[in-house]
């Protein structure tokens, strides 16, 4: 995402490049005391790319819990589930999946912030630890061919004693940079 600050210098630095040559390059010219004169030259280069999409192509389901305590049920990135805490079982799961598009080869960073799941009386749901099936430092790179990737996504579902009964769902978001 570009700020106002990054747009505002994009703006004048194109202003800049279609008023000068092809190559952006101007001659500045400072006097000195004693007429001394003095010239510089810079170059002005910007790269311009389209922004990168994403959209879910899977939801992350942690499926149906049954529990008499407190404890954690955790769907890897592939998909894979498992429990702990006594009393708690799980079916009906899945990991999440998210496509990314934007250019080709582009490297993006991407992150996704811890959330909870709640109803105004009950905040007894915490998802956290998530993990994608991108390389450990979150760092991947859009397709050299068609600038397209797809994430698998997992969390762990923090279950506490006090949850109450019902079903529940909420959003997680991801954050890319570039």
């Amino acid at each position: 995402m570009v700020s106002y600050k990054q747009l505002t210098f994009l703006v004048l630095t194109l202003t800049v490049v279609s008023f000068f040559d092809a190559k952006a390059v101007d001659k500045v010219k400072t006097r000195q005391k004693y007429g001394a004169e003095l010239s510089a030259t810079g170059e002005i280069y910007a790269k311009i790319v389209a922004p990168v999409a994403a959209t879910s192509s899977n939801d992350l389901r942690f499926g149906t819990i049954v529990t008499n305590n407190a404890g954690d049920v955790t769907v890897d990135e592939e998909g894979n589930r498992t429990t702990t805490g006594p009393g708690l079982a799980t079916s009906g799961y899945s990991s999440g999946a998210i496509h990314l598009s934007g250019p080709r080869a582009q490297a993006v960073s991407v992150d996704i912030p811890n959330v909870h799941i709640y109803d105004n009386e009950d905040k007894a749901l915490n998802i956290h630890s998530f993990t994608t099936s991108t390389d450990s430092d979150k760092l991947i790179t859009l397709g050299s061919q068609d600038g397209k990737v797809d994430i698998n996504v997992g969390a762990t579902l923090n279950v506490s004693d006090t949850a109450k009964k019902g079903i529940r769902s909420g959003v997680y978001r991801i954050q890319t940079s570039y």
